[in-house]
């Protein structure tokens, strides 16, 4: 495994995608396997607040943790050479999506939501999906979100892969 170059101009590789399409796993294989550094924007959210994503939302409200995620969003993507996974509504800000696609290349992890439904149903640290019907409500965000994602420079489709299979997709496609 040799260091990947990254395009003159683009600065990372930035994930985004919904909640449970795999960002922080790819990207923490992807990392690995180009010698990149990997953040998880989510992690380093929690960091800082020093409290998790869905205390945030509980004590302080959607608003605040969609200010703190631009915040952090946005100096990370001042680092270099990095795969970046962004929090599932953090491409809804037109600052991280303009900064995003103009400094990094963008990866949209595209999966259907049924799977969605099924991963995000194993985990409950989604604010988002908490007390509601989980497709429906996923439906809901994708309907919301799907013309800001479809902006990324490529669209990986994802269901039925493993996370070496996309990390060696992203890896051919960048390359090339």
């Amino acid at each position: 495994m040799s260091k990947l170059s990254l395009p003159e101009k683009k600065r990372n590789i930035v994930l985004v995608g919904h909640m449970g399409s795999g960002k922080t796993t790819v990207g923490k294989e992807l990392a690995k396997r180009t010698q990149l550094k990997f953040y998880d924007i989510d992690k380093e959210i929690e960091r800082i607040a020093k409290k998790t994503i869905n205390k945030i939302f509980e004590h302080d409200g959607e608003a605040k943790f969609r200010k703190l995620e631009e915040k952090v969003s946005m100096q990370i993507l001042e680092t270099k050479e990095s795969v970046i996974a962004l929090g599932g509504g953090a491409f809804q800000s037109s600052a991280i999506r303009q900064k995003s696609i103009k400094e990094s290349i963008c990866v949209w992890l595209k999966l259907d939501i049924k799977s969605l439904a099924e991963r995000c149903k194993l985990r409950k640290n989604r604010p988002l999906l908490l007390n509601k019907n989980i497709k429906k409500e996923l439906e809901k965000i994708n309907n919301v979100r799907k013309s800001n994602f479809s902006k990324s420079h490529y669209i990986v489709q994802v269901s039925g892969k493993t996370k070496y299979q996309i990390a060696k997709e992203i890896i051919r496609i960048i390359a090339n």
